[in-house]
């Protein structure tokens, strides 16, 4: 069956805004007054229709985005609700990669946070449209004057209040539109309409010639016209409108809804870009209904009924049950088999789905959050892929090991399916340390992601702060000798090496010199004093870190023609470039990360001063819009290991950074000696027993 609408009546919408701002609750009192839902759901008492998975209701807040839909005045309204803590950005950022417009909901008793400015931010880089929603207006403690001066000093004047409240806390009784008449104005309206109004028209006439003349003549504008004017202006960037409610009492839902619907933006209003696969083209998809099929992957999920699920944002094209897809990242072909639209955790099943739609297919093998599908045999677009999704790069760190050795195969089969769904998580064996590190967006990312691994796969996890890839290097050339001697009954061991070491440029890595004359040790045995040093590098020799940058020669030794072998040469060359090590002045070089952190003013302070006693320099800093501050710098990286923990502390949780790996760098003196003082300790206790 064909679908009954067309592209030009789909809205897509993203609720985003900062953890506990009611998105769910508000997400629940549209549906409900849409009469998408038969009952409200509550997140209190785990009924929301939203939060659909047990770690949700368990702990009262969003941490997956999930997919909802209602209509309204003849528009389909698809919905994702997102998670608004930092914690789970990565979900809330594919969402936004989905739509077309953003509702950003801030709670009126508690104002702008950390994590409203940083989705506010990636919506106005991706052009979105967008919407201010001033939730819980009928909380103890709000004030909407002031409320909607932070809100035009952070995110600037195009912020004006389409609605002004009858009354505000417990006193909230209503919403005036303030576009249309407003002759009776209640005694209790904390902004009366026509202040409002005049801040409304200015805003929107800014950018539109002919009515900044008309509105400068003093010709009133109708609100029809107001409205098309409007959504011109979202468009262009120029306008977002600021609305307010309580959801909880109905209070101000339908005028919303109204709104969305008149001036938000449609799908075909919005293109998104890709290049050709052959290409390093920028192209500019136009998101036709009729044109060739372009979808999406934004979201995937691991169902324990239905499998693999992917979810697609469909921007050009048609797409039905019987299309034969390709994935043009890896060349699969498949079909989905059935379409579903989702009501939070219910199934819907369609025959098709058109451009601007977001379904869900099951069961196509290797689909992964950003890749591209479309139509086998497609023509001009088959081959361009729409750009990647953005994501930040997970920052904390913890070395995980099960806690029965039986499951240790497991666990990798688990982090893989969770690392597919989340891309702000990741795992990898850490050759070096040889430990399995699990990375996130904080501690309580990775505690959701050890709750998973129990709840889903059965996999109980130990875990602790990962240790430090240090490494060893060598700052001068040194020479030694070492004969290796043994005779115990029968055959015995015999070999005798001279090694040269010196050292090597920063990542020029190992090079292995034979420079044995007239035969002292024998040819055959030569790669056995190579391998004998190469074991000791990986080894290390000062503090248990593999040896770099660092060139070996062996010019002189002797051997005896019965008890020389092969393993008594590698035992020798060991222990020869552990003593030529010794007193090349060895050193031990550690990771160095550079990073970005975002505080707010009043708080640069303490972040510098800390940063100092981390053995941080910093770099550079910026000042940043709605009051924050930048500070860039370079720190040892044994140092930012619980740093999450510490700036979440230190700022009230209103301070992010963003860190990568820079370069390895000697460590002073006093933290090398504690360093090998430690290694050599354990040595000895493993030594002991």
């Amino acid at each position: 069956m064909a679908t009954t609408y067309h592209i030009g009546d789909i809205r897509n919408i993203a609720l985003a805004g900062h953890g506990a701002s009611g998105k769910t609750t508000l997400a629940d009192a549209l549906l409900f007054t849409a009469g998408a839902t038969e009952r409200r759901g509550n997140v209190d008492d785990g009924t929301s229709i939203s939060d659909v998975e047990d770690e949700e209701k368990r702990r009262h807040f969003t941490i997956d985005s999930h997919l909802l839909h209602l209509e309204w005045s003849g528009k389909q309204v698809h919905l994702i609700d997102t998670p608004g803590y930092p914690d789970f950005l990565g979900n809330a950022l594919s969402a936004l990669a989905a739509v077309e417009n953003t509702v950003l909901a801030i709670a009126a008793n508690s104002g702008i946070e950390v994590n409203t400015r940083r989705v506010f931010q990636e919506a106005v880089k991706l052009k979105l449209g967008g919407l201010i929603a001033l939730t819980k207006m009928d909380a103890d403690n709000v004030d909407f004057n002031a409320l909607l001066g932070r809100i035009r000093e952070t995110f600037g004047p195009r912020c004006v209040p389409f609605f002004v409240p009858i009354g505000q806390g417990p006193k909230f009784s209503g919403v005036i539109d303030v576009i249309n008449s407003h002759d009776d104005v209640p005694a209790d309206c904390p902004m009366h309409p026509s202040e409002a109004y005049q801040m409304v028209v200015e805003q929107i006439v800014e950018t539109d010639e002919g009515l900044m003349e008309r509105y400068l003549n003093g010709e009133t504008i109708p609100p029809e016209e107001l409205r098309v004017a409007a959504h011109g202006a979202i468009i262009r960037g120029t306008l977002i409108p600021v609305v307010c409610l309580s959801a909880k009492r109905d209070i101000g839902l339908r005028e919303m809804l109204d709104l969305l619907s008149d001036i938000s933006l449609a799908p075909y209003e919005l293109h998104r870009h890709g290049h050709h696969s052959d290409e390093e083209d920028d192209f500019e998809l136009e998101p036709l209904e009729d044109g060739e099929l372009v979808a999406q992957v934004f979201k995937t999920t691991n169902d324990l009924f239905m499998g693999k699920m992917s979810f697609l944002r469909i921007h050009s094209g048609r797409l039905s049950n019987d299309t034969t897809l390709v994935n043009l990242r890896t060349g699969k072909t498949g079909r989905p088999g059935h379409l579903y639209r989702l009501q939070g955790k219910a199934q819907e099943e369609v025959k098709e789905a058109i451009a601007g739609d977001i379904v869900a297919i099951a069961k196509f093998d290797d689909l992964h959050i950003s890749d591209t599908v479309t139509a086998q045999g497609n023509g001009h677009t088959s081959n361009l892929l729409l750009d990647p999704i953005s994501f930040p790069t997970p920052m904390v760190p913890r070395a995980v090991e099960p806690k029965t050795r039986e499951d240790e195969p497991k666990i990798s089969a688990g982090l893989a399916k969770i690392a597919d769904e989340d891309p702000t998580f990741t795992y990898r064996r850490d050759n070096q340390t040889h430990e399995l590190v699990i990375s996130g967006m904080s501690e309580l990312h990775l505690d959701v992601i050890q709750h998973r691994l129990k709840n889903r796969f059965k996999l109980d996890i130990n875990t602790h702060v990962p240790h430090v890839p240090y490494l060893e290097t060598i700052m001068a050339p040194a020479e030694s000798q070492h004969r290796h001697k043994k005779q115990t009954g029968g055959r015995g061991q015999f070999a005798d090496v001279h090694l040269r070491i010196r050292p090597r440029g920063r990542g020029q890595g190992f090079n292995f010199v034979d420079a044995i004359k007239g035969g002292v040790i024998p040819n055959q045995f030569i790669p056995a004093v190579e391998k004998g040093v190469r074991e000791q590098l990986e080894k290390g020799v000062i503090s248990g870190n593999p040896v770099v940058d660092v060139e070996a020669e062996v010019f002189f030794g002797s051997y005896h023609a019965v008890d020389s072998s092969e393993q008594a040469f590698k035992t020798a060359a060991a222990a020869a470039f552990r003593k030529a090590f010794a007193t090349a002045r060895p050193v031990l070089l550690e990771p160095i990360v550079s990073i970005e952190i975002s505080v707010p003013m009043e708080k640069f302070g303490d972040i510098t001063a800390d940063l100092s006693t981390r053995r941080g320099q910093i770099t550079g800093m910026d000042t940043l819009p709605g009051g924050f501050q930048s500070v860039q710098a370079i720190v040892p990286l044994s140092e930012m290991l619980r740093y999450a923990t510490d700036l979440k502390s230190m700022t009230g949780g209103r301070g992010s950074y963003t860190m990568e790996f820079k370069s390895y760098e000697p460590v002073p003196p006093n933290v090398q000696q504690n360093i090998v003082d430690r290694w050599a300790k354990s040595r000895a206790g493993i030594e002991e027993d």
